[in-house]
């Protein structure tokens, strides 16, 4: 005594399960649900919709896919359970020799490094060019980052900088030391005519190491020392000129021989009249002081 067409409804597009009245949910990636309705002419009520890709992802949708930002590492999976996606996108520390909060933040290349730091969505999600800037002339070491110092015989520092040139340079020349001469210190600075020694460049203050000392007066010759002069004894000729090189000296001091009328090796070691004991001559005037005490003796 009844004619029934009623059927269940199939789910609707994009929903999971198999007909309305057995209970159908939305995809994972969609928010909402699906309800029975006694109204035509769907007889169900979807509010199924995609869920927007979450903060730091981006694409059309969580059911189309997201992926993590420029500079995050992870990914997001959709989810049938609130908020309907899991999302592990996460802002990738900033790389060796750079500084700042994250990539995403922004990175910049320590002091004493040149380079940039630019966020990628692939593994390691950034790329970096911060490298160490070699140590710039006049300064030894490996490179700026490491650590330089001025040149033997140079002084001031070497500071890292974060902007270009990347370093803070205040190296100058040594001037050459007293008793020395030459055009600095790095350059090569010789001793005095007349001092013995060497000037070397080092890399701690003075920035220099001199042992230049004044040469003694040679053999037969007196004086406070070379560079103050040295004269030729008495009864010697000659002169005793100071030099850059050993033995830092030039001497002609030699004897002055016996003058005439007179006998012996030099004035240095005597002379003598002859014929006249005791009587020894000593200066040039040999041939009258030889004479005047000839004279003496003959009219005693």
């Amino acid at each position: 005594y009844y004619s029934s067409s009623c059927s269940a409804v199939p789910c609707p597009v994009d929903t999971i399960g198999t007909t309305v009245v057995a209970g159908c949910v939305c995809p994972a990636g969609y928010s909402g649900s699906v309800t029975v309705s006694y109204d035509g002419p769907n007889y169900y009520l979807s509010t199924c919709q995609a869920v927007s890709c979450p903060a730091f992802s981006s694409g059309t949708n969580v059911p189309s896919g997201c992926t993590c930002l420029s500079g995050y590492s992870g990914s997001v999976a959709a989810i049938s359970v609130s908020p309907f996606y899991n999302s592990t996108c996460t802002p990738v520390s900033c790389p060796s020799r750079s500084a700042g909060t994250s990539v995403p933040a922004g990175c910049t290349c320590v002091a004493g490094c040149s380079g940039s730091v630019v966020s990628l969505r692939t593994p390691p999600f950034y790329s970096s060019t911060c490298s160490p800037v070699p140590c710039p002339t006049p300064s030894i070491g490996t490179d700026v980052l490491a650590g330089c110092a001025c040149a033997p015989g140079y002084s001031g520092l070497v500071m890292a900088s974060e902007v270009a040139p990347y370093y803070n340079m205040t190296c100058k020349v040594v001037s050459c030391p007293a008793s020395s001469a030459g055009t600095n210190v790095a350059l090569g600075c010789s001793c005095f005519a007349g001092y013995s020694g060497i000037v070397t460049a080092q890399s701690t203050s003075p920035f220099y190491r001199s042992n230049c000392t004044a040469v003694a007066c040679p053999a037969l010759s007196s004086g406070a020392n070379l560079p103050a002069n040295c004269t030729c004894y008495a009864g010697y000729s000659g002169t005793v000129i100071a030099t850059a090189s050993p033995p830092y000296y030039s001497s002609t001091c030699a004897p002055v021989a016996c003058p005439g009328n007179s006998t012996g090796f030099h004035v240095a070691a005597g002379c003598m009249c002859p014929g006249v004991q005791r009587h020894r001559v000593g200066d040039y005037r040999g041939t009258l002081l030889c004479e005047h005490v000839r004279s003496r003796l003959v009219s005693s």
